[in-house]
């Protein structure tokens, strides 16, 4: 068996809490760099990422923050990554046999969870694994499928609560993109989100607005949320309207969606302002105080994947 490096040595003996796990090889898991999303949520997975690890007990997993204090390294070294032949050749020596670095993206509406796998002890790359989803809601699933796949893992099915599916409802009515489902559901066909088939149905404020569609419980589903500008934006359609209020006044898209008002929250937030779209102007976003509520509604969404 290989004598643990000195510094290792160090570490553990001032951490009785933690030591090294007999006959389990080591594994290093770089913080996933953010692309198009939230950094916190790039944290967040990271997190996750590390626990998908720790539960299959086939490895003894070291955060980078562990790698930092374990190496002595600034903040500034680890902030250049370890995909080169020194880096790796470094943590190979900490008898670290593994490294996994990684990448949370958005390419327009699709979802993106990048792995790569490193071989420290000869210092190269060795596999690489990519997941694709539709919604936010898909990333933490995306990054369990992934490392499983990454590391040679049986992928079993994610667990998911049992509710009714629109293979499951009756059809009502459709247009080319949007088919309306007798559960009071409306599914887009383009991007596989799945959409309440009408508003809340009077002025409502943004808290309120959030939780309507949080607590929302259309077709069966428990999923529901609050919809961001650009799932609104992509209802848009300025060659399709309908007439809504006293006024008459058009609103442009589909007419198997009913809006009461011309323009329903948005779950995007900037400083105190919180966003919400209009269907009257394609006005995407427009911000208000949270506390406003004139011709606001709640319209809940869902991915339907």
């Amino acid at each position: 068996m290989r004598r643990l490096p000195f510094i290792l040595l160090t570490f553990l003996c001032f951490n009785p809490g933690i030591s090294p796990a007999k006959d389990l090889p080591k594994i290093a898991v770089w913080d996933l760099t953010p692309g198009d999303i939230k950094p916190a949520y790039a944290q967040d997975l990271t997190s996750i990422l590390v626990s998908e690890i720790s539960k299959l007990e086939k490895y003894e997993v070291y955060s980078q923050e562990n790698v930092r204090t374990l190496a002595g390294w600034t903040a500034g070294r680890m902030a250049l990554g370890c995909t080169d032949t020194r880096c790796l050749t470094a943590l190979g020596q900490m008898d670290i046999a593994k490294l996994i670095s990684g990448r949370v993206g958005k390419i327009g509406n699709r979802y993106s969870v990048s792995l790569n796998l490193f071989d420290t002890q000869n210092a190269k790359a060795d596999k690489a694994v990519s997941e694709i989803g539709r919604s936010e809601d898909e990333l933490i699933s995306l990054v369990q499928v992934a490392v499983r796949k990454l590391l040679g893992v049986e992928v079993a099915p994610i667990k998911a609560e049992q509710r009714p599916s629109p293979s499951t409802a009756s059809e009502t009515d459709k247009d080319d993109r949007f088919v309306a489902y007798d559960n009071g559901t409306v599914l887009d066909t383009e991007t596989g989100l799945m959409w309440a088939a009408k508003d809340n149905g009077f002025d409502v404020e943004w808290r309120h607005a959030k939780r309507y569609c949080e607590k929302y419980r259309g077709g069966g589903y428990t999923d529901w949320r609050m919809p961001t500008a650009e799932e609104l934006d992509g209802l848009f359609d300025p060659l399709t309207n309908y007439k809504i209020g006293p006024k008459g006044y058009p609103v442009y898209l589909t007419k198997l969606i009913e809006l009461t008002g011309c323009c329903p929250w948005g779950s995007d937030v900037r400083d105190d302002k919180h966003g919400a779209y209009n269907f009257h102007g394609g006005i995407r976003p427009i911000w208000d105080t949270q506390g406003y509520s004139w011709n606001r509604r709640a319209l809940p969404v869902r991915s339907a994947k």
